[in-house]
């Protein structure tokens, strides 16, 4: 049996972990067998622990360029993930800094060759920070939503969401014909991921590869937060103090409750961690001011 491999794209902060843990669980209520693997940007495994948390099987890949310096591991990890468990199906969530290039490449491996082929290519558009992100980092975003045949619309359940119609019309001046869905992901059905996984892979294209300017940081608290340190934390993420960070997540002790803590560009969602893995932070930014940093955390 030849095993789909799902490819969720998307920007730093975009939601494409909440978006690949509905699609895990959609794939499980459907009777398939999924496995995630996960390559996050800079030194940490926190996508991998929120996906477990949840109850799913991921596979971390920390650090590095899939298409460079990981391009032999990503390979060498979807043989393991087939060997071992023998999935279904591979989602397959990269960096938000990923960019397509000759990624299509690493699947055709001879290893690979007749067991693993691609199924979805999916990119997850955040809808309040999309025009924000794509003046400061457009090369990331337009090429992934030129090479993905769907865009999945996130955060339209935040009043603060831009013009559904405005942001439509943007992603479609880059991509003409790539399909986009626009309903808040509560309120979908079968009906919904049916019609946004059949509309299969993109043609290949190669691109010259560049790579990011982009820095992170990661540290492990060692203290629990007040409600008011947590506040203040958000504010100097905001406020420029740690640098210029365009991304920030972590998992947090707050007066006693485990919390998920993620801060894309000016957005911040908050919301309760089920897991028991040790306080993290991480820091994404053009500039990231690790002094400040370490003084305020540690």
């Amino acid at each position: 049996m030849i095993c789909k491999l799902d490819i969720i794209s998307g920007f730093l902060g975009a939601g494409k972990t909440t978006f690949v843990n509905k699609l895990l669980r959609r794939y499980i209520d459907s009777g398939l067998k999924p496995v995630c693997i996960v390559n996050e940007f800079g030194q940490t495994g926190l996508d991998a622990q929120i996906i477990e948390a949840s109850g799913f099987s991921a596979i971390e890949l920390e650090g590095g360029c899939i298409c460079c310096t990981l391009k032999d591991d990503i390979a060498t990890a979807i043989m393991q993930v087939i060997d071992i468990f023998s999935p279904t199906n591979i989602v397959f969530e990269p960096s938000g800094i990923f960019i397509f290039d000759n990624f299509f490449d690493i699947l055709k491996s001879q290893e690979l060759l007749g067991r693993c082929e691609i199924g979805s290519v999916i990119t997850v558009v955040d809808s309040v920070n999309f025009s924000f992100a794509k003046a400061l980092y457009g090369s990331f975003i337009y090429n992934q939503i030129k090479n993905s045949p769907a865009i999945v619309l996130s955060k339209l359940e935040k009043p603060e969401h831009q013009n559904v119609d405005e942001l439509i019309c943007d992603i479609k001046n880059i991509n003409p014909d790539v399909y986009v869905t626009s309903k808040v992901w509560e309120e979908w059905d079968s009906a919904d991921f049916d019609a946004l996984l059949n509309r299969g892979a993109p043609t290949e294209e190669h691109h010259a590869h560049h790579h990011s300017h982009l820095h992170s940081v990661t540290v492990n608290p060692t203290e629990s937060f007040t409600k008011e340190k947590l506040d203040s934390l958000i504010e100097d993420c905001k406020s420029g103090k740690f640098g210029e960070i365009c991304r920030a997540k972590g998992i947090l002790d707050v007066d006693g409750e485990r919390i998920l803590l993620n801060i894309a560009m000016k957005d911040v969602t908050i919301t309760p961690f089920r897991g028991t893995n040790p306080q993290t932070l991480t820091f994404i930014g053009e500039t990231v001011n690790e002094e400040e940093i370490a003084k305020f955390t540690l």
